[in-house]
């Protein structure tokens, strides 16, 4: 069984599109749903936005699915890297965390040489493109600023919110584990509004959103983009995801379904 973590359900939302027959998950404590993809059983697994809550989650999943055989950690990232466009893939060979303001990052976990090595080959055998290196972990959403800075500083190309969690959790319970992330904003891209129009599950608050959206109007203008920004992500989880499952071998699109 391969266990599947996210934050917000948009980000697994195309490959549960995509996979047949998908059940809600059987522990009524976990919030995902599972599914055979490859002739592999997948439970994927949602914990909502930030390091507490997917600390809670991964704690109550491995205690009720205690034989992963690998734990992904997947959901969308800000690119730190130059270059770094939405949609690219970044396949974590070091987990970096830090918890206050400009303070350098510490590495937290390392990913097992032999499944990350595995999980490359599949892509790469399906044709798909990814980019190595670190990912930070922080408590917020970095400004540009602090984003360039980051990079300078932790040398991570890339940041998130919970995957620092995960790892820790899968360490303990000497569970393998990679982090397979998608970008959604390039370096220079300011995520406005994002903590403040959303909940702890990434739902959109609309009266929160709508007060929001009065008082910084501009934000309006950029929304086409982050929607098109999250479907090049969310299409490129799905499609690694469908890989591993696959080794490699995806097989063709049937009636918009795949196994």
């Amino acid at each position: 069984m391969i266990l599947v973590f996210y934050a917000f359900a948009r980000e697994v939302g195309t490959l549960k599109r995509r996979v047949v027959n998908p059940t809600p998950l059987v522990h009524k404590d976990l919030r995902g749903f599972q599914a055979v993809v490859g002739g592999k059983e997948f439970s994927v697994v949602g914990h909502g936005i930030g390091r507490r809550r997917a600390t809670e989650t991964a704690r109550r999943a491995f205690d009720l699915m205690p034989s992963a055989e690998l734990v992904i950690g997947t959901g969308v990232v800000g690119a730190l890297a130059s270059g770094l466009k939405p949609g690219d893939l970044i396949l974590a060979d070091r987990i970096l965390a830090s918890r206050v303001d400009g303070e350098i990052a510490k590495q937290v976990a390392a990913s097992d040489e032999a499944h990350l090595g595995a999980v490359g080959r599949s892509l790469s055998a399906a044709g798909i493109k990814f980019s190595s290196g670190a990912i930070l972990t922080t408590d917020r959403v970095l400004t540009v600023a602090e984003k360039r800075a980051a990079k300078d500083r932790d040398g991570a190309i890339a940041v998130d919110m919970e995957s620092s969690a995960i790892a820790l959790e899968a360490v303990a319970r000497r569970l393998p584990f990679i982090v397979l992330r998608a970008v959604l904003d390039e370096v220079d891209d300011e995520v406005a509004g994002a903590e403040a129009m959303a909940d702890d599950l990434g739902r959109i608050k609309p009266l929160a959103a709508t007060a929001y959206l009065v008082r910084n109007p501009g934000v309006v203008l950029k929304i086409p983009r982050m929607i098109r920004n999250l479907s090049l992500a969310t299409t490129a989880i799905a499609n690694a995801l469908e890989a591993i499952a696959h080794e490699g071998k995806v097989p063709a699109r049937n009636s918009g379904k795949r196994r």
